[in-house]
């Protein structure tokens, strides 16, 4: 039996892993995109100038460039699903502050929080499912995951900037949607976690 086929039929990669995956490699690259549709009304409501506004974006980038390698170091050393979860965590914390945020300090502060969480995401997704495919049996991760989750990112990068006009149209909050969002996403895991039958497996 070829192992896509195999994969398919294992436990190993049920449906709610693969969703907590994708939520975990999707929310860096819309984070990236979708705060530039919301620059203008941020500017207009901490009444500052748009140059400092963009302080928001480099804020992100730099730190995505800093923790993305940090998290995956972290995944091989504690294990992918503590990075996954305390990825959430800092999510959630970064899009509630960010909601809430009275000044650009605040909101900068937020964004760092943001940018560090979602960037445990992919190399701890990436990692978990290198891990299951291994207790499986599995010569290499079945294809069509890999091929899923790559595909995410370049989809979601297109995706960013219509969802942050949404947002900002019928909802000042595009950074507590990141909270939201990864709220889901940590629900998923937990849940799929919990019902597995490879939960005794120590892969994560």
């Amino acid at each position: 039996m070829k192992t896509a086929d195999k994969t398919r039929e294992t436990p190993a990669f049920p449906k709610t892993f693969i969703m907590a995956m994708i939520f975990g490699v999707g929310l860096n690259p819309v984070n990236s995109t979708l705060i530039s549709t919301a620059l203008a009304p941020i500017s207009h409501d901490l009444r500052i100038d748009a140059g400092r506004a963009t302080l928001l974006i480099s804020a992100l980038y730099l730190t995505c460039a800093i923790a993305q390698p940090t998290a995956g170091k972290l995944s091989e050393i504690i294990g992918p699903r503590s990075v996954f979860m305390a990825g959430a965590a800092l999510v959630m914390i970064g899009g509630l502050l960010g909601g809430f945020a009275p000044n650009l300090g605040v909101l900068l502060t937020s964004r760092v929080l943001i940018g560090a969480g979602t960037s445990c995401g992919y190399p701890a997704a990436m990692l978990l499912v290198r891990r299951r495919a291994d207790r499986m049996g599995l010569a290499e991760p079945p294809s069509l995951v890999l091929s899923i989750l790559a595909m995410v990112g370049l989809v979601l990068i297109a995706v960013g900037p219509p969802l942050g006009g949404l947002l900002v149209t019928f909802w000042d909050g595009a950074p507590p949607s990141s909270s939201t969002c990864w709220s889901a996403s940590s629900r998923l895991c937990w849940d799929w976690q919990a019902s597995s039958p490879m939960r005794s497996m120590n892969i994560a």
